[in-house]
């Protein structure tokens, strides 16, 4: 499945979705895990919507789920105790995290698969697939970085990374 098409009412430079498949994992949990509501998911045994009354019942063979990813909510941890510029610090960060492909991946990398590191492992030893689909409007960014650190979270965490290029 590919990653949504990005809005042409509000053209972002990205988007960022996480794609699970697993053979036998409750969607539910991943929502609840992650506190994110998925753009798609069904349950491994749940039954496949039919086109007509005619075709018989088949069953979906694995649990799927496909989230949306927004960096600007895992702003790095920053303190500046008693500091009034704290506000805008992170005001500031949360903007970067959607415009910069380079600092939402690096959040991405540093904040929420550290924070999710032990069900995003159990998904892998348990025969999962893990995939970050990063959806570009060609328009909007003019390029990124994936600096060796991030990448080789990614390589540890298993997960692959899937670029898809939009004209929106």
């Amino acid at each position: 499945m590919k990653a949504r098409q990005l809005s042409k009412s509000d053209p972002k430079p990205f988007e960022l979705s996480l794609r699970i498949r697993h053979p036998s994992i409750d969607p539910a949990d991943l929502s609840r895990e992650f506190k994110i509501e998925p753009e798609h998911s069904f349950r491994a045994g749940d039954p496949r919507p039919t086109r007509g009354s005619i075709v018989p019942v088949s069953m979906h063979r694995e649990s799927y789920w496909l989230g949306p990813l927004n960096p600007a909510k895992w702003p790095p941890d920053i303190s500046f105790p008693g500091h009034p510029q704290l506000q805008v610090a992170r005001a500031n960060l949360g903007l970067a995290a959607i415009k910069s492909l380079d600092w939402a991946l690096s959040l991405s990398a540093t904040r929420f698969l550290h924070l999710h590191a032990e069900l995003l492992r159990r998904i892998r030893s348990e025969g999962g697939e893990i995939s970050l689909l990063v959806a570009l409007s060609i328009g909007e960014l003019s390029g990124f970085s994936l600096v060796p650190e991030v990448s080789r979270v990614f390589g540890e965490f298993g997960i692959t990374i899937e670029f898809e290029l939009t004209d929106a």
